[in-house]
């Protein structure tokens, strides 16, 4: 059975991917895309963030199973909001101790449900090996010790210094991890000036190195973090240096295998992203400034704790998507904080549970509204039931000559917003922006003239996926579909 490698290329725009393809900037994507697979539509989750993204793609389930709802999000059991670094500012005032714990362990070992086992978990339960190369999500039976680099330790106040985590057969985590002696690593770009490691040279040479020392699993997740940051500055059309050094990554893998061919006669690859971007204009009418419109309730800051007495509502931005976390009588604030929320145009839609199995959504600075549940009056392309009254175009759908309900601008719109409103049962307000705009909030990053994502606008959501060394595709793919996928490839049941 071949062995199967799975490249993330974190905020991969898939006209960005095609462009540089077509150019001949990327040989090794390019060889990959010649002998598989290519798909140019592939659906994220939503909010559209990496922890999200990640926690789907690892477990199979959208935020309403896996539990993960956002970067910044609502806690239900320790009332306080949970953020895993939006900023510097944030890492300032919550403590780089509490930030890298979220991220490091408790986004892992607490935050990400139980009852959704991930691909490492089932693998390794099956008798296959498994190994992640700075993703995020690493949740296994293996325990690793980390080892916090000085300057992390100096500046959480030395309340840092040692930190157990689970994960895979294999685990490389940047600094914090490292599966090889030091010996084998001594060109690999680690450091602050670096981020400890956390960069798409260093993800590339550890999965090198990993199959030069004959320690390939059998399944290898490989992230590549750069491309991210460089569409937030210089916006996600003007990627193209960016996807060509993570291609240099990807060749850096395939050579190690030996020549290319022989690659893909040994090993299924799959390359995709967990999300793309969109441009935010350059100005302050593109901020949603959601602290000024939310003005007239009790906020509860990012350091508090929820008092029930004195709290109304928690704000969670997430770039161009944002919770409203209702805190008191939810059935009373509701009405009067969607009162304020629909009259802004800029909110593409206004989102909430209205009852037990039903869910409404409204378009801002319209009449429009649109209810609707799982039911069987319609099916969608993924084959999944829906009953809906009201303005289909709120969501940008249509019912086809055939009565397939098809989403346009805002792909798979109804499980996503279903998964993003169920997510950890509380009551909450889900907002996603128009193109071009983005939430501020106090905690929230903010990329004027750069790219944004979070929305269920289809820019930011649509990805594209490579899968070459395997007839095997996928129809109508989403990045959830990639568990059972790799699953099947394996032989093993979903």
């Amino acid at each position: 059975m071949k062995k199967l490698i799975l490249f993330i290329i974190d905020s991969l725009h898939p006209v960005v991917l095609e462009r540089t393809l077509s150019e001949g900037n990327a040989p090794a994507l390019s060889f990959l895309a010649r002998h598989g697979h290519y798909y140019d539509h592939v659906v994220s989750c939503f909010p559209t963030m990496t922890p999200v993204a990640m926690s789907s793609i690892i477990t199979g389930h959208l935020p309403n199973l896996h539990e993960v709802p956002g970067f910044i999000w609502y806690h239900e059991k320790l009332f306080q909001v949970v953020d895993y670094g939006a900023t510097w500012q944030s890492l300032v005032k919550l403590g780089p101790d509490k930030v890298i714990r979220n991220l490091l362990k408790r986004l892992n070992e607490e935050h990400l449900s139980r009852l959704t086992p991930t691909l490492y978990e089932k693998l390794e339960k099956n008798g296959l090996t498994s190994g992640n190369i700075n993703f995020f999500i690493h949740r296994a039976r293996r325990e690793y010790i980390t080892k916090i680099p000085p300057v992390m330790t100096l500046a959480s106040g030395f309340r840092l210094y040692k930190e157990k985590v689970f994960g895979p057969h294999v685990l490389s985590l940047g600094d914090l991890v490292r599966p090889l002696p030091r010996k084998r690593q001594l060109f690999s770009p680690t450091g602050i000036f670096h981020r400890f490691g956390f960069n798409d040279v260093f993800s590339g040479q550890m999965a090198a190195r990993l199959i030069e020392a004959g320690q390939q699993p059998d399944f290898l997740m490989v992230y590549f973090p750069d491309n991210d940051k460089h569409s937030h500055v210089k916006g996600p059309l003007r990627t193209g240096p960016s996807i060509e050094r993570a291609d240099r990554s990807v060749a850096a893998v395939l050579n190690a295998i030996g020549p290319w061919n022989k690659a893909l006669e040994e090993n299924v690859i799959i390359v995709t992203g967990d999300h793309s971007q969109t441009t935010v204009g350059l100005g302050d009418e593109y901020l949603i400034d959601l602290d000024r419109a939310l003005r007239p309730f009790k906020r509860l800051k990012a350091t508090e704790k929820a008092n029930e007495k004195d709290r109304e509502i928690a704000i969670c931005p997430n770039e161009r998507m944002a919770f409203v976390y209702l805190l008191q009588d939810h059935k009373t604030l509701l009405p009067e904080v969607v009162e304020i929320l629909a009259r802004d145009p800029r909110n593409a839609q206004v989102a909430w549970k209205s009852h037990h199995n039903g869910y409404t959504v409204i378009q801002g600075g319209t009449e429009n509204r649109l209810n609707f549940s799982p039911g069987d009056a319609y099916t969608d392309e993924y084959g999944q039931g829906w009953d809906c009254i009201g303005d289909l175009e709120v969501v940008d759908a249509k019912v086809s000559s055939e009565g397939i309900l098809k989403f346009g601008q805002y792909p798979d719109a109804f499980s996503r917003l279903v998964g993003a409103l169920d997510a950890r049962n509380s009551p909450k307000i889900v907002l996603s922006a128009r193109a071009g705009y983005e939430y501020f909030a106090e905690g929230a990053p903010i990329h004027p003239g750069g790219g944004s994502h979070g929305s269920l606008e289809a820019e930011d959501s649509v990805v594209p996926m490579i899968i070459a060394g395997t007839a095997e595709g996928l129809n109508h793919p989403r990045i959830t579909d990639l568990f059972s996928f790799i699953l099947k490839h394996f032989q093993v049941s979903p």
